[in-house]
């Protein structure tokens, strides 16, 4: 039996070993297979650089080649005419573009002058057209030469610089105030189309007003006197009419009634038509002087306008001379700045694309040839909080082979020793001792049960010497004392396994409704499967205690 065991167990020690070298060839292959994919990937990016280095390269060649060539274009003096009639390619790229800047530019003056809202739609416009204008300076500067486009940028700016100067030249704002007849000095506006008459003073005013009401009281003179006629006559007929009904009979008395109240209705009418009249002429006096009010402000509405228009001219002739003098200057620093960039950078890469070339050039066989010299599980790396990526083989015993230092090597003899394979974490060795130590009390338990066995049958058959018959017969009869003892055992065991596992389901349910949720403390009350907190809680102590009993018992 002996025999058998250490067979068992250097099989299972083979065993071990061999599927740890399987895993460790898998673990191998695999990484060769990560490194291989890696490596594919990288070169088909270096040959995607390569190539785009190569074009690039061609159009730098291109570009040089290009600014090799004078264009008649530049100069302080723009030439209009040019060979053949043909304007050059360059130019015409750089007016479009500057044409669309100009567009966009004027899109968003335009919007901001406006005060309106601008909306999805326009927006989307003015992107895209901002797009357009920049895909078109980049294909102007993949295409030619600095030197040309600073030349077209000098041709165009002092073509708009003579093109202002003739804009200019003909502004003459005293000789426009003139023609429209207003005249500005001391930044004020005077109108000479009707000059202002001297003021009237305040005698001449009272002398014309008293000479009016003169001229009114000699007016009403014969009406008042046509007015004391026409009384007298009305007053004579009056008396005689009341002469006449004065009989004193009813008829009479109504007739003087009615007589009275005629008069009355008389002089009322003429007293409201008086006032008609007097009405119509106060309403068209009003008219009049509305009228005279409206073309005064029409007309001081026209010389504010004229006069912001004005200044509007002044602040524009301004700005298109501080402009014109700002551009000259930003030129000149342009073209400094771009002969110095074309001498810095764009003169020599050449060279330094083909000595990046070469570099590169075999880099793929390089790091084949060198990943023989690396450790393969120095390639499988873990990320650790605060700190960089750290091998996998230093944070568990997978460093731990033969060629680890001295301090290392007892742990690795004892890992050996107690048959511990070296693909486990290192917690997992405690359980393992510990199963092998049980392991170790049963079989010195059963070598003491045989040693007792033994002693006992010696002592029955009172010699030294071994009955192998009655020994083997001794230990079927213990064997089966030993499977009547522990058959039941077992089977309730089991049974008692079963139905646990078969409540686990029940028991966690009730653990997360009750110690996940932290409103169950705050209702002690609260019931659920048809107990309160304290009852599940005792529930819990007691079946630990049971479980406590129940495997020191096994032990």
């Amino acid at each position: 039996m002996e025999t058998a065991q250490r067979q068992v167990v250097a099989d299972e020690v083979s065993l071990e070993a061999a599927q740890e070298r399987i895993q460790d060839a898998q673990r191998r292959t695999l990484l060769l297979r990560a490194y291989a994919a890696r490596v594919v990937k990288e070169l088909q990016q270096l040959q995607g650089s390569v190539a785009q280095l190569g074009g690039k390269l061609e159009q730098l060649q291109d570009i040089s080649r290009k600014a090799k060539v004078e264009l008649p274009v530049g100069g302080k003096v723009p030439d209009l005419g040019f060979a053949g009639g043909v304007e050059p390619h360059v130019l015409r790229d750089v007016r479009a573009a500057c044409q669309l800047r100009f567009q966009f530019l004027k899109s968003l003056f335009e919007q901001s002058t406006s005060g309106a809202h601008s909306s999805g739609t326009s927006e989307e416009l003015l992107d895209a057209s901002y797009q357009h204008w920049l895909s078109t300076v980049e294909d102007i500067v993949s295409t030619h030469p600095p030197n040309h486009v600073l030349a077209a940028l000098e041709h165009l700016a002092l073509e708009n610089t003579l093109q202002l100067q003739e804009l200019t030249s003909h502004i003459n704002i005293p000789r426009d105030g003139e023609a429209l007849k207003f005249r500005y000095e001391q930044s004020h506006l005077e109108d000479l189309a009707d000059p202002p008459a001297a003021l009237p003073s305040v005698q001449d005013l009272i002398q014309e007003g008293w000479s009016k009401c003169e001229a009114l009281w000699v007016q009403q003179l014969p009406l008042r006197a046509q007015e004391q006629r026409g009384g007298a006559q009305l007053a004579s007929l009056v008396q005689e009419m009341h002469r006449l009904l004065a009989d004193g009979s009813e008829r009479a008395i109504l007739a003087r009634a009615a007589l009275e109240l005629e008069l009355r209705v008389v002089r009322l009418a003429g007293l409201r038509d008086g006032l008609r009249r007097g009405c119509r002429e106060l309403e068209q006096e009003v008219s009049a002087r509305h009228a005279e009010l409206q073309t005064l402000q029409s007309k001081r509405q026209r010389i504010l306008d004229f006069r912001h228009l004005v200044w509007e001219k002044q602040q524009h002739v301004r700005a298109l001379i501080k402009g014109t003098s700002y551009i000259k200057s930003q030129l000149g620093k342009n073209q400094a700045e771009v002969q110095a960039f074309v001498q810095r950078k764009l003169l020599g890469p050449e060279q330094e694309v083909v000595l990046e070339t070469q570099r590169l050039h075999g880099g793929v066989e390089r790091e084949v040839r060198q990943l023989g010299a690396i450790a393969l599980p120095c390639l499988l790396r873990r990320s650790l909080p605060g700190s960089q990526q750290v091998p996998a083989h230093e944070l568990s015993i997978h460093r731990l082979d033969r060629t680890a230092p001295a301090q290392h090597r007892a742990f690795l003899t004892a890992c050996l020793a107690a048959g511990f394979p070296l693909y486990k974490a290192p917690e997992h060795l405690l359980p393992h001792v510990a199963e092998l130590k049980k392991e170790l009390l049963a079989l010195r338990a059963q070598l003491g049960y045989k040693s007792r066995a033994l002693a006992g049958l010696q002592q029955r058959q009172g010699s030294p010497e071994t009955d192998t018959q009655a020994l083997v017969q001794a230990l079927r009869a213990h064997d089966r004392e030993l499977a009547d003892a522990l058959g039941p055992r077992m089977r309730w065991v089991t049974d008692q396994c079963e139905r646990r596992i078969e409540r686990w389901p029940e028991v966690q349910a009730a653990i997360d409704a009750w110690w996940e949720q932290p409103g169950q403390f705050v209702l002690p009350g609260e019931r659920r499967l048809g107990l309160t907190l304290q009852q599940w809680l005792e529930r819990c102590t007691l079946a630990l205690k049971t479980l406590q009993q129940q495997q020191q018992s096994w032990a």
